[in-house]
């Protein structure tokens, strides 16, 4: 395995809005389901250039880290989920839930890691079926109203290789109300459309919909699988 080199955040244009990155790496996205993050894995996902670990721990505490071992800068998603600590699969270092802190390092069994060897840590809140997580600021997120209801239905990520702006645009062209710089609803269904800036160069759309009936979660994931990969294949 060769060393990464993990991207920065880059500077993303709105054609109406112009935003700085700064603007950009303070502002709650999401950027995986809850279904991405099951028992002892871990999900690789990508936020405004920078790559990020995304897992669960057993506690059901949500982690999202920079991706990448401080050792030889290796991706932690390439490594083991253990439960309560992540393990790098290059040199075994590991690194514990919520801290990050490194708390074992095979080359030196007997001594323990200096309490500074910690990975980057962002803010991640689990909510409206989604993992959310920013840059830059806490992780104290403020409810969207747009999204509180009743048992909340998120849908499969579609991955775009287009920029955000160009994938917003699109779903306002197909009929989609805008709610802001990445939020759209389709108010008749009840779904809401979010576009996650992976980079400058690609995008995911997500969506939440509500008042979905047990019975009826399948036929209805399939259903929007099916409109959002058709607004893919548009823009690419």
């Amino acid at each position: 395995l060769s060393p990464l080199a993990v991207g920065k955040g880059l500077h993303l244009r709105h054609d109406t809005c112009a935003m700085t990155s700064v603007d950009l790496r303070a502002r709650w996205f999401p950027v995986a389901a809850g279904s991405d993050l099951p028992f002892r894995h871990v999900c690789h996902a990508e936020l405004l250039g920078q790559e990020l670990a995304v897992w669960r721990a057993d506690d059901g505490y949500v982690n999202a880290w920079e991706n990448r071992c401080l050792h030889r800068g290796v991706r932690l998603t390439l490594g083991n989920n253990l439960g309560d600590a992540l393990k790098c699969q290059y040199h075994g270092w590991t690194y514990a839930s919520r801290t990050s802190g490194c708390t074992y390092i095979p080359a030196h069994p007997e001594n323990a890691p200096a309490r500074l060897i910690c990975n980057k840590v962002f803010p991640a809140v689990e909510r409206y079926g989604l993992v959310w997580s920013r840059l830059e600021g806490d992780d104290s997120m403020d409810a969207m109203a747009e999204l509180e209801g009743v048992s909340p239905l998120a849908l499969r990520g579609i991955p775009v290789k287009v920029p955000a702006a160009r994938v917003v645009d699109a779903l306002a062209g197909d009929g989609a109300e805008r709610l802001s710089d990445f939020m759209l609803r389709l108010r008749d269904i009840g779904l809401v459309l979010l576009v996650q800036p992976v980079n400058d160069a690609r995008s995911i759309i997500r969506g939440v919909v509500h008042g979905v009936a047990e019975a009826d979660r399948i036929a209805v994931l399939r259903r929007h699988n099916e409109r959002l990969s058709g607004v893919r294949d548009r823009v690419e």
